[in-house]
Protein backbone atom coordinates (compact mmCIF):
# COMPACT_ATOMS: atom_id res chain seq x y z
CA UNK A 1 0.00 0.00 0.00
CA UNK A 2 1.27 3.15 -0.46
CA UNK A 3 3.10 5.28 1.97
CA UNK A 4 0.33 8.55 0.86
CA UNK A 5 -2.48 6.13 1.96
CA UNK A 6 -1.77 6.73 5.52
CA UNK A 7 -3.11 9.97 7.59
CA UNK A 8 -0.42 10.82 9.71
CA UNK A 9 -1.87 12.63 12.97
CA UNK A 10 -0.62 16.09 11.92
CA UNK A 11 -2.89 15.80 8.84
CA UNK A 12 -5.78 14.23 10.25
CA UNK A 13 -5.99 17.81 12.50
CA UNK A 14 -7.01 19.91 10.05
CA UNK A 15 -9.29 17.20 8.28
CA UNK A 16 -11.29 17.24 11.84
CA UNK A 17 -10.98 21.01 12.56
CA UNK A 18 -12.35 21.68 8.81
CA UNK A 19 -15.24 19.11 9.84
CA UNK A 20 -16.13 21.45 12.92
CA UNK A 21 -16.00 24.49 11.12
CA UNK A 22 -18.70 23.46 8.92
CA UNK A 23 -20.95 23.27 11.96
CA UNK A 24 -22.82 26.49 13.24
CA UNK A 25 -21.99 27.43 16.82
CA UNK A 26 -24.14 26.84 19.31
CA UNK A 27 -24.57 23.10 17.87
CA UNK A 28 -20.61 22.51 18.26
CA UNK A 29 -20.65 24.26 21.47
CA UNK A 30 -22.92 23.04 23.36
CA UNK A 31 -21.41 19.25 22.40
CA UNK A 32 -17.97 20.71 23.58
CA UNK A 33 -19.43 22.57 26.97
CA UNK A 34 -21.56 19.37 28.08
CA UNK A 35 -18.53 17.04 27.80
CA UNK A 36 -16.65 19.73 29.91
CA UNK A 37 -19.31 19.74 32.43
CA UNK A 38 -19.13 15.71 32.52
CA UNK A 39 -15.61 15.91 33.11
CA UNK A 40 -16.03 18.33 36.23
CA UNK A 41 -19.24 16.26 37.26
CA UNK A 42 -17.11 13.12 36.91
CA UNK A 43 -14.40 14.22 39.31
CA UNK A 44 -17.00 15.35 41.98
CA UNK A 45 -18.36 12.07 42.17
CA UNK A 46 -21.71 13.60 40.23
CA UNK A 47 -22.09 16.32 43.02
CA UNK A 48 -23.36 18.49 40.07
CA UNK A 49 -25.29 16.08 38.02
CA UNK A 50 -27.00 15.43 42.00
CA UNK A 51 -27.36 19.59 42.69
CA UNK A 52 -29.34 20.07 38.90
CA UNK A 53 -31.15 16.90 38.18
CA UNK A 54 -34.85 17.62 37.74
CA UNK A 55 -37.06 15.58 40.24
CA UNK A 56 -40.84 15.46 40.17
CA UNK A 57 -42.28 18.21 42.38
CA UNK A 58 -39.16 20.80 42.15
CA UNK A 59 -41.56 23.84 40.84
CA UNK A 60 -43.61 23.14 43.49
CA UNK A 61 -40.36 23.51 46.07
CA UNK A 62 -39.53 26.57 43.96
CA UNK A 63 -36.41 25.11 42.85
CA UNK A 64 -35.88 26.28 39.45
CA UNK A 65 -32.60 25.78 38.99
CA UNK A 66 -33.31 22.27 37.71
CA UNK A 67 -36.21 23.71 35.49
CA UNK A 68 -33.11 24.84 33.17
CA UNK A 69 -30.03 23.02 33.74
CA UNK A 70 -30.88 19.32 33.98
CA UNK A 71 -30.38 18.80 30.28
CA UNK A 72 -26.42 19.39 30.44
CA UNK A 73 -25.04 16.87 32.63
CA UNK A 74 -25.30 13.48 31.72
CA UNK A 75 -24.71 10.17 33.89
CA UNK A 76 -22.00 8.68 32.26
CA UNK A 77 -19.78 9.17 28.96
CA UNK A 78 -22.09 6.78 26.37
CA UNK A 79 -25.15 8.75 27.98
CA UNK A 80 -23.59 11.54 26.83
CA UNK A 81 -22.42 10.28 23.57
CA UNK A 82 -25.59 8.52 22.81
CA UNK A 83 -27.43 11.97 23.64
CA UNK A 84 -25.11 14.09 21.47
CA UNK A 85 -24.62 12.03 18.75
CA UNK A 86 -28.48 11.68 18.38
CA UNK A 87 -29.10 15.98 18.67
CA UNK A 88 -25.93 17.17 16.76
CA UNK A 89 -27.84 16.93 13.32
CA UNK A 90 -31.13 18.06 14.06
CA UNK A 91 -30.00 20.92 16.55
CA UNK A 92 -27.34 21.69 13.57
CA UNK A 93 -30.27 21.74 10.72
CA UNK A 94 -32.18 24.11 13.28
CA UNK A 95 -29.55 26.53 14.06
CA UNK A 96 -28.80 26.87 10.24
CA UNK A 97 -32.58 27.97 9.65
CA UNK A 98 -33.14 29.88 12.52
CA UNK A 99 -29.79 31.53 13.82
CA UNK A 100 -27.64 30.76 16.36
CA UNK A 101 -29.18 33.58 19.43
CA UNK A 102 -32.95 32.60 19.02
CA UNK A 103 -31.44 28.53 18.78
CA UNK A 104 -30.14 29.04 22.12
CA UNK A 105 -33.37 30.73 23.20
CA UNK A 106 -35.21 27.60 22.10
CA UNK A 107 -33.12 25.54 24.06
CA UNK A 108 -34.06 27.46 26.87
CA UNK A 109 -37.86 26.93 26.15
CA UNK A 110 -37.86 23.41 24.89
CA UNK A 111 -35.85 22.73 28.14
CA UNK A 112 -38.31 24.58 31.02
CA UNK A 113 -41.27 23.30 29.07
CA UNK A 114 -40.83 19.60 29.39
CA UNK A 115 -39.10 19.97 32.27
CA UNK A 116 -42.32 21.57 33.68
CA UNK A 117 -44.25 18.77 32.36
CA UNK A 118 -42.15 16.18 33.88
CA UNK A 119 -42.47 18.48 37.29
CA UNK A 120 -45.73 18.74 37.53
CA UNK A 121 -47.21 15.20 36.10
CA UNK A 122 -44.12 13.10 37.66
CA UNK A 123 -45.39 14.48 41.08
CA UNK A 124 -48.25 11.72 40.40
CA UNK A 125 -46.83 9.05 38.31
CA UNK A 126 -43.60 8.50 39.27
CA UNK A 127 -42.70 9.86 42.99
CA UNK A 128 -40.15 12.24 43.99
CA UNK A 129 -37.34 10.15 43.70
CA UNK A 130 -36.60 9.57 39.75
CA UNK A 131 -35.37 12.12 38.65
CA UNK A 132 -33.96 12.96 34.83
CA UNK A 133 -30.41 14.88 33.55
CA UNK A 134 -29.46 14.39 29.89
CA UNK A 135 -30.28 16.14 26.32
CA UNK A 136 -32.16 13.36 25.20
CA UNK A 137 -35.44 15.22 26.23
CA UNK A 138 -33.93 17.70 23.26
CA UNK A 139 -33.87 15.45 21.11
CA UNK A 140 -37.28 14.12 21.51
CA UNK A 141 -38.28 17.08 21.27
CA UNK A 142 -36.79 18.07 17.91
CA UNK A 143 -37.93 14.87 16.62
CA UNK A 144 -41.45 15.50 17.28
CA UNK A 145 -41.24 19.28 16.19
CA UNK A 146 -39.90 17.67 12.71
CA UNK A 147 -42.52 15.06 12.33
CA UNK A 148 -45.23 17.85 12.85
CA UNK A 149 -44.04 19.71 10.36
CA UNK A 150 -42.91 17.06 8.41
CA UNK A 151 -46.31 15.54 8.55
CA UNK A 152 -48.06 18.23 5.90
CA UNK A 153 -45.63 17.26 2.61
CA UNK A 154 -45.42 13.59 3.81
CA UNK A 155 -48.17 11.87 5.98
CA UNK A 156 -46.86 8.32 5.40
CA UNK A 157 -43.24 8.15 7.21
CA UNK A 158 -42.85 4.26 5.65
CA UNK A 159 -44.93 1.54 4.35
CA UNK A 160 -44.36 -1.90 5.70
CA UNK A 161 -46.06 -4.51 3.57
CA UNK A 162 -46.78 -7.89 3.87
CA UNK A 163 -47.92 -11.25 1.68
CA UNK A 164 -51.25 -11.14 1.05
CA UNK A 165 -51.59 -7.40 -0.27
CA UNK A 166 -51.35 -6.34 3.60
CA UNK A 167 -49.36 -3.39 5.07
CA UNK A 168 -49.12 -1.03 7.79
CA UNK A 169 -48.00 2.08 7.29
CA UNK A 170 -46.14 4.79 9.83
CA UNK A 171 -47.94 7.80 9.78
CA UNK A 172 -45.19 10.57 9.86
CA UNK A 173 -46.96 12.26 12.55
CA UNK A 174 -46.47 9.80 14.82
CA UNK A 175 -43.25 8.69 14.34
CA UNK A 176 -41.83 9.67 17.56
CA UNK A 177 -43.75 7.74 19.90
CA UNK A 178 -42.00 4.51 18.15
CA UNK A 179 -38.55 5.51 18.83
CA UNK A 180 -39.79 6.29 22.39
CA UNK A 181 -41.18 2.79 22.70
CA UNK A 182 -38.18 1.39 20.49
CA UNK A 183 -35.79 3.49 23.37
CA UNK A 184 -37.56 2.31 26.42
CA UNK A 185 -37.02 -1.48 25.26
CA UNK A 186 -33.46 -0.98 24.18
CA UNK A 187 -32.32 1.20 27.29
CA UNK A 188 -35.04 0.45 30.48
CA UNK A 189 -32.94 3.05 32.52
CA UNK A 190 -34.27 6.34 30.49
CA UNK A 191 -37.14 7.94 31.53
CA UNK A 192 -40.18 7.32 29.32
CA UNK A 193 -42.71 9.86 31.14
CA UNK A 194 -39.26 12.37 30.66
CA UNK A 195 -39.24 11.66 27.06
CA UNK A 196 -42.61 11.63 26.45
CA UNK A 197 -42.36 15.66 27.48
CA UNK A 198 -40.22 15.73 25.43
CA UNK A 199 -41.98 15.10 22.96
CA UNK A 200 -45.10 16.87 24.19
CA UNK A 201 -42.97 20.21 24.09
CA UNK A 202 -41.73 19.48 20.78
CA UNK A 203 -45.24 19.41 19.29
CA UNK A 204 -46.24 22.62 21.00
CA UNK A 205 -43.09 24.31 19.24
CA UNK A 206 -44.11 22.81 15.77
CA UNK A 207 -48.29 24.10 16.80
CA UNK A 208 -46.13 27.68 16.93
CA UNK A 209 -47.84 27.64 20.31
CA UNK A 210 -44.36 28.55 21.79
CA UNK A 211 -43.51 31.21 19.29
CA UNK A 212 -45.38 34.28 21.80
CA UNK A 213 -42.68 33.03 24.03
CA UNK A 214 -39.91 33.65 22.19
CA UNK A 215 -38.44 37.43 22.78
CA UNK A 216 -39.14 39.92 19.85
CA UNK A 217 -36.54 40.03 16.75
CA UNK A 218 -35.46 43.39 17.42
CA UNK A 219 -34.12 42.20 20.96
CA UNK A 220 -32.53 38.86 19.51
CA UNK A 221 -30.37 41.61 17.18
CA UNK A 222 -29.62 43.95 19.58
CA UNK A 223 -27.56 40.91 21.62
CA UNK A 224 -26.23 39.70 18.32
CA UNK A 225 -24.64 43.26 17.55
CA UNK A 226 -23.52 43.81 21.19
CA UNK A 227 -21.79 40.95 20.89
CA UNK A 228 -20.31 41.64 17.42
CA UNK A 229 -16.48 41.71 18.44
CA UNK A 230 -16.75 38.42 20.06
CA UNK A 231 -18.73 36.91 17.41
CA UNK A 232 -15.84 37.81 15.02
CA UNK A 233 -13.07 35.73 16.66
CA UNK A 234 -15.59 33.20 15.99
CA UNK A 235 -14.56 33.03 12.29
CA UNK A 236 -12.97 30.12 10.68
CA UNK A 237 -13.81 27.94 13.53
CA UNK A 238 -16.97 27.30 13.17
CA UNK A 239 -20.43 29.65 11.90
CA UNK A 240 -22.46 31.99 13.75
CA UNK A 241 -25.57 32.00 11.99
CA UNK A 242 -26.09 35.86 12.33
CA UNK A 243 -29.82 37.24 13.45
CA UNK A 244 -29.76 39.30 10.58
CA UNK A 245 -29.25 36.58 8.20
CA UNK A 246 -31.61 34.22 9.70
CA UNK A 247 -34.76 36.90 10.18
CA UNK A 248 -35.67 35.86 6.10
CA UNK A 249 -35.05 32.10 6.52
CA UNK A 250 -37.46 32.09 9.74
CA UNK A 251 -40.23 34.12 7.57
CA UNK A 252 -39.89 31.85 4.68
CA UNK A 253 -41.36 29.14 7.05
CA UNK A 254 -40.35 25.54 7.01
CA UNK A 255 -38.64 24.00 4.41
CA UNK A 256 -39.36 20.23 4.02
CA UNK A 257 -36.20 17.97 4.45
CA UNK A 258 -38.81 15.07 3.11
CA UNK A 259 -40.00 14.81 -0.36
CA UNK A 260 -41.37 10.70 -0.25
CA UNK A 261 -41.93 8.15 2.07
CA UNK A 262 -38.88 5.97 3.25
CA UNK A 263 -40.18 3.03 1.22
CA UNK A 264 -41.22 4.55 -1.46
CA UNK A 265 -37.44 5.59 -1.63
CA UNK A 266 -35.38 2.61 -1.21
Amino acid sequence: MPIEAFSSPRAAVPNAFSLINSYPALTVGLTIFTLFLFIIDLSTQHSLGHKFALYPGAIFEFDLNRLSFYLLFHTDFFHWLFNVIALFQPLATYERAHGTIYTGVLLNLLTVVAGLQYSILGTFLVGNQTKIIGLSGIVFSLLAYTAYKEHFTTPVLYTLNFGSGRSVQLPTLYSPFVLLVACSILLPNGSFLGHLCGISAGYLLGMDYLKILFPPHKVILFIDNKCDRAIRLLDGVVIFVRESDAVSTRSVGYVPILSTDLESAA
